[in-house]
This record gives C-alpha cells, structure tokens and sequence, in this order.
C-alpha cells in the first residue's frame, strides 16, 4: 500500500522496500513495483556485503544517483538497463536500520532535489512502524485473568473462615470461661460451706 502510494504521488515507474533481519543479517526483498526480471534478480541476490547495501544499512546513509546511466560505483546495471534513469535510496531508520526503501523513474524531469529529502521522511515512517512491530512480538504473553477470590487475597491461597457456633448454656456450665466465673458453682460452695459452719456453731455450744 505504501509503494502504491508513493509511486502515485512522486509518479515513479519503480519502487521497493528491503527489509534487514540483524540477527541473521540477511537482506530480504519484501516488497516492490515496476521490477523487470533482471532488476529482481539483482536485488534479490544482493547482501549485506555489497557496496549498495553497506552504504544504506551498515552506515546508514542515503544514497542519490541522478544518472544511472554513468554510474560505475554500486554496479546496479539492471536498471539503467530497464530505461531507469535515477534513483533514490534511503535506509529504513529508527535507532537502528530496518532495510532500504528505493524509487527509480524512467522521467529526467520528475527527479526534484526534494526527492531525497522525501524519500528519507517515508522511510523512517516505514522504519518506525517495522519497529513497532518488532516490539510487539517480543512483549511478554498476557498474565492470565486473576479470580475473585485472588483479588480478595492477592499473592496468597484463600483460606475458609471458621466460624465457631456460640457456646449453650449447658456447654457454658460444665465449661467456664477462665474471665467470667460460673454464678451457680460458686453460689453451691458458698451455702455448702455455710451449712458446714451452723453445724459446727450448733455442736459446740
């Protein structure tokens, strides 16, 4: 969609995107339009040795050929062989260099020196959205959805609330609590102990 509206807007017969695996450092042709044959086995073929490619991804610059027709450095001869007559290429650059995007035109006269200028600008958009996506694939997997009883206890198992039953009054009798005495035991102590002392008064008067 890209190259489509690139070749629309600058009204250039040729265009294409190569994208750079770092990794593996390979060049790969990602997408293109206008290629003869020849032109796609050319670039196909190109790595990341060649003088063309080494000038874009290994020092990150643009190069601008006006004539293609008497340019002896990068060797591209496909194209002027094709009737291309110049030729922009950019590197696809965030804070590093994705790959290359080219334009070529058959029209001396569509080559303007904001040509290169542009070129770049598109390239770096290309770059930042292959960046974007990069980041995306190596985000880590989404946590799985934490349940209601991990959102009530977090980071630890939910344990079952024990719920002791109110002690009865037979319960409360035979069993009383250490910080309130039982009334009925003691009321018993209290007038057996009495009836103990009126004996003992009784019989020794």
């Amino acid at each position: 969609m890209t190259l489509d509206t690139l070749s629309q807007v600058l009204k250039t017969e040729c265009c294409w995107v190569q994208t750079y695996d770092t990794r593996k450092r390979i060049l790969s042709l990602a997408a293109y339009r206008g290629f003869s044959p020849e032109m796609k086995h050319e670039i196909v073929r190109m790595d990341i040795n060649h003088r063309f490619s080494k000038q874009i991804i290994g020092l990150g610059n643009a190069i601008v050929i006006p004539d293609l027709t008497n340019d002896g450095l990068y060797g591209l001869s496909s194209f002027p062989d094709a009737g291309l007559k110049w030729m922009v290429a950019a590197p696809l650059m965030t804070y590093r260099v994705h790959g290359i995007l080219g334009i070529a035109s058959r029209n001396k006269k569509r080559f303007y020196k904001q040509t290169s200028d542009l070129t770049k600008v598109i390239a770096g958009l290309i770059g930042t959205a292959l960046n974007k996506a990069w980041l995306a694939q190596k985000s880590p997997a989404s946590e799985k959805p934490a349940t209601a009883s991990d959102k009530k206890n977090p980071g630890s198992p939910s344990k079952p609330q024990v719920i002791k039953p109110a002690p009865s009054d037979e319960s409360a009798a035979s069993n009383p609590s250490p910080d309130k005495p039982a009334t009925k035991a003691v009321e018993g102590t209290f007038h057996k102990h009495a009836r103990k002392m009126k004996s003992f008064r009784s019989s020794h008067r």
